[in-house]
């Protein structure tokens, strides 16, 4: 984006404050990281604010700033998540006033998310710049997964169809997840791109409703052209036999997972497939404008 940005990295209920961490991307050039809400409008000024989550959202209240709340996943999820017991209807009901008294606009990354939480506003959806990946080769034979705490976030994330696809196959999961002997951390984000061109197969498991059928590491994959295994989801971009393999059940998937772990020539033409489809449905230049788009009307 054609922006200064300035984000302010977050505090964990712990009291640490957590820093960038370039093992997923390198700094951006146009960012300047900030301690604390104060220290950022001390030091500089800005043009609008942008909260993640609600906490932000009560950071941002008294900044007499425009204020955009982006969603990034449902509310059922979470809840599902934190096996909370929190009444929904009246934790909506206070975050409509919080979003009324701070004069925030809602955007979401998607429709799913959106008729999740039930408070309209606008979707802006993910995107990818397919010009960072390509260079698939595959001849790893083994299955490749990104995601921070599978096991923990189960329910939603699809640990049981993990398992259930993945047993006794070689399997590398990239992320955060402390205790998954066959999951690390990757280096950084060329580490990261170079597990994508040399895995066979990308295998997503989040579950609907509480998951669209893709996140941004799905769309990486697809735009390295990596094939795709996942369960059938309403908005999964990935169609079975063109963008890879779709299945109704984990251990149907699983039986299409290892035909493709022994078909090197298939995993070229369904990844092809796969990358075609992320520059048509995702394309980098549509995300630009939306934003820009968005941003011209608030300022």
């Amino acid at each position: 984006m054609p922006w200064t940005i300035g984000v302010v990295t977050p505090h964990l209920p712990s009291g640490v404050i957590k820093s960038w961490d370039p093992r997923i991307r390198p700094l951006p050039g146009n960012i300047r990281l900030y301690s604390s809400v104060e220290e950022a409008m001390r030091e500089d000024s800005w043009d609008w604010t942008l909260a993640h989550n609600i906490h932000d959202l009560i950071d941002f209240q008294k900044i007499a700033l425009p204020k955009v709340f982006l969603v990034h996943g449902t509310l059922s999820g979470r809840i599902l998540q934190d096996q909370s017991k929190i009444n929904r209807t009246s934790y909506i009901s206070n975050l409509r006033l919080l979003l009324a008294a701070s004069g925030s606009r809602v955007v979401y990354i998607s429709e799913l998310k959106r008729r999740d939480w039930g408070i309209a506003g606008e979707i802006l959806p993910p995107a990818i710049d397919s010009r960072e990946y390509g260079g698939y080769r595959g001849e790893i034979q083994g299955i490749l997964q990104v995601c921070n705490h599978l096991k923990e976030r189960g329910a939603m994330m699809g640990w049981s169809t993990h398992q259930a696809v993945c047993k006794d196959l070689p399997t590398c999961v990239l992320g955060d997840n402390p205790g998954l002997p066959f999951s690390r951390m990757s280096a950084d984000w060329e580490d990261l791109k170079e597990q994508l061109r040399a895995h066979r197969v990308y295998l997503y498991t989040p579950i609907y409703p509480y998951e669209d059928g893709y996140n941004l590491a799905l769309l990486e994959a697809m735009a390295t052209g990596m094939p795709i295994a996942t369960l059938k989801n309403a908005t999964s971009p990935v169609r079975d036999g063109s963008e890879g393999m779709v299945a109704s059940t984990a251990e149907e998937l699983r039986e299409k997972v290892i035909a493709l772990l022994n078909d090197p020539a298939e995993a070229l033409r369904l990844g092809s497939g796969a990358r075609i489809k992320v520059e048509l449905e995702f394309p980098i230049s549509r995300f630009r404008q939306a934003w820009e788009s968005f941003v011209s009307k608030l300022i």
